[in-house]
């Protein structure tokens, strides 16, 4: 019986360690925008056909282990070429902190355009 009462202790250990472990791992791996992109003002025109699909762009893209931006896609259309355009140039403009020993991660984000 003590054998069995000592491996459950070393095995719940472990399962602690492993915990721990992760939680390290995700907070240093966690991105963070260290630089936002002010994009300059420009008219968003409506061309003929050009409809608005009532929802704000969604824009894939990756984040390396250096903190650039790649492969940056449009996943939903807004329905206005411009608007979409100012999304992608939005999150391709970027920065995230470097993250050494990180995998590259998947990310999305719907882009709100505040139009002044």
């Amino acid at each position: 019986m003590l054998a069995g009462g000592l491996l459950a202790s070393l095995s719940q250990d472990k399962t602690e360690k492993g915990d721990a472990n992760a939680k390290t791992f995700a907070k240093r791996c966690n991105p963070k925008i260290v630089r936002k992109t002010e994009l300059k003002r420009k008219t968003i025109k409506v061309r003929e056909g050009e409809k608005a699909t009532g929802f704000t762009p969604l824009v894939t893209f990756q984040i390396t282990e250096s903190g650039d931006v790649i492969r940056v896609n449009l996943k939903r259309t807004s329905g206005f070429r411009d608007v979409d355009e100012a999304a992608i140039e939005f999150v391709n403009s970027a920065r995230y902190n470097a993250r050494p020993g990180c995998p590259v991660i998947e990310n999305e984000a719907s882009v709100n355009i505040d139009y002044q």
